[in-house]
């Protein structure tokens, strides 16, 4: 059986494990809004007004990526009515696959990876979470 003390240290450590996970789970916003980019329904939008905020907070999630390119793969985008019709991160990766259009667009197909595979892997880790509980 373990004291009082024990107890408590326990609790503590607990506690303070779920508020570290917490912190780190809400603190990455920057997916969502990285997503935004390649949302076929704002191209419209992001033709007449270039979304520079947006395309600085990706950069700066993922420093891997060169903004200078990505801006000028993302404004050819915006101005080509086939890439309105894809909706969300997938379709669009895959025209790009079937279309053999990755070597173009590099930038683009990086970000496209990365907002897969976070969003994969989020989804993943909450259900395996849910399925803990």
């Amino acid at each position: 059986m373990l004291g009082h003390g024990e107890q408590q240290r326990l609790a503590t450590e607990v506690c303070d494990t779920i508020l570290m996970q917490a912190k780190e789970r809400l603190s990455f916003t920057q997916h969502p809004v990285s997503a935004t980019l390649l949302h076929g329904a704002l191209f419209p939008q992001h033709s007449l007004t270039f979304p520079e905020s947006v395309l600085e907070k990706t950069v700066e999630a993922y420093p891997m990526l060169n903004q200078a390119k990505l801006k000028t793969e993302l404004s050819h985008i915006y101005e080509n009515s086939e890439f309105k019709a894809c909706s969300g991160a997938v379709p669009m990766y895959q025209f790009f696959m079937e279309n053999n259009l990755q070597s173009t667009f590099t930038e683009t197909v990086t970000l496209l990876r990365i907002l897969i595979i976070t969003r994969m892997t989020t989804a993943e880790s909450e259900r395996a979470q849910l399925s803990f509980h």
